[in-house]
């Protein structure tokens, strides 16, 4: 065969590298992420390492179903939705790397090992930021402060400015912002002395009480979305209480944030069968009205892009006569269908929301 025509044949295979498939992969972007910094990462990252950041259920979202490109995760993270649906939405989840972390931490040798093209970040963790960039890492800090109605949402505007794909969730996010405005509109129509006290309890450890207060963290916001009155609003964040304390609130609800965050499940609080703990004076407990979202593709409790549906469950929580027209299960059906291309089983539908739906 002569020269020319087996040239011809090794590109036609992708055996050979086109000269402007190099300039391509050499190009570069910079962009402005959620810690304010000016970041430049290569414009068609191909190897992309998620720290320790609840990102993945948002990357998978953004990518229409699937998880391209991740060459690493946290082992913490994969342990948790291995546990969910997404395993099975994107099942290439399963064989990413977690050999880049040692008891927890992070090993800079190992990550590098990956040839990571840029790693998403915890925009908050100032540490890791410098720690990645003395490592010569490119690195994208995605924040995780704020409102999660909102910062979903965010996350996906900033995988837009890394893929280079502006405006790709617009139709997502005008779905999900419709919807969150929508039960907000029709929860604030709850009269002051009718609206609901509600608890966020989120986690239990050695006859340590976790609650979300007031303020400064994700708890306070979804409440406060859904126009309930936070029983714990007269701490701040996330804070250890004692039992007392609870009494004295007497919450009409409590919510958990689900397995992988909260050590002990409703029906534990309901039967009062948490060592240490003496749930029976608490009405919500005596009533059965102890809930956990369980994980949909991730916590609910943190930012993540079911943030429409983590509205709407609540609010159909605290006001089941208000929300009887909306049927959760059959919204979350289309939820999953047309924004991760996926359709749940009946199977996993409960696996979210492990019957704690009142009224459906």
């Amino acid at each position: 065969m002569p020269a020319a025509g087996l040239l011809l044949m090794l590109f036609a295979c992708g055996d050979v590298t086109t000269p402007q498939a190099a300039e391509n992969a050499n190009k570069t972007i910079t962009l402005i992420d959620h810690a304010g910094k000016e970041v430049t990462i290569p414009a068609q990252p191909r190897r992309v390492v998620i720290d320790q950041v609840p990102l993945i259920a948002t990357y998978v979202m953004f990518h229409g179903g699937s998880a391209p490109y991740i060459v690493g995760l946290s082992g913490n993270v994969l342990a948790a939705v291995s546990q969910t649906a997404l395993v099975d939405i994107a099942p290439e989840i399963k064989s990413v790397s977690t050999a880049h972390y040692t008891n927890g931490e992070l090993n800079v040798e190992q990550l590098l090992n990956l040839k990571p093209d840029v790693v998403f970040y915890s925009a908050g963790n100032t540490a890791r930021g410098e720690l990645l960039a003395k490592a010569g890492i490119p690195a994208v800090g995605f924040s995780t402060n704020g409102d999660p109605t909102t910062l979903y949402a965010d996350w996906l505007r900033l995988l837009e400015k890394v893929f280079q794909q502006p405006g790709k969730m617009n139709g997502m996010i005008k779905y999900g912002d419709k919807l969150i405005a929508d039960v907000a509109k029709r929860a604030s129509s709850v009269p002051d002395k009718r609206r609901k006290k509600m608890m966020i309890l989120f986690n239990y450890n050695n006859g340590e009480l976790r609650v979300s207060g007031s303020r400064k963290h994700f708890g306070y916001h979804w409440l406060r979305t859904v126009n309930v009155l936070n029983a714990a609003e007269s701490v701040q964040g996330v804070t250890a209480v004692n039992l007392e304390q609870v009494y004295g609130w007497m919450p009409e609800l409590i919510v958990m944030p689900g397995n992988g965050q909260c050590s002990i499940t409703p029906s534990e609080v309901i039967q009062n069968t948490v060592e240490g703990a003496d749930f029976r004076p608490l009405s919500a407990a005596r009533d059965g009205k102890v809930y956990s979202s369980e994980l949909g593709l991730w916590s609910w409790y943190t930012p993540n892009p079911d943030a429409p549906l983590v509205v709407l469950w609540l609010a159909k929580l605290a006001y089941p006569g208000l929300f009887a027209d909306m049927d959760l299960k059959k919204k979350t059906f289309e939820y999953y269908h047309m924004f991760y291309h996926y359709d749940l089983t009946p199977a996993q539908i409960d696996g979210i929301y492990r019957g704690v739906l009142p009224n459906g």
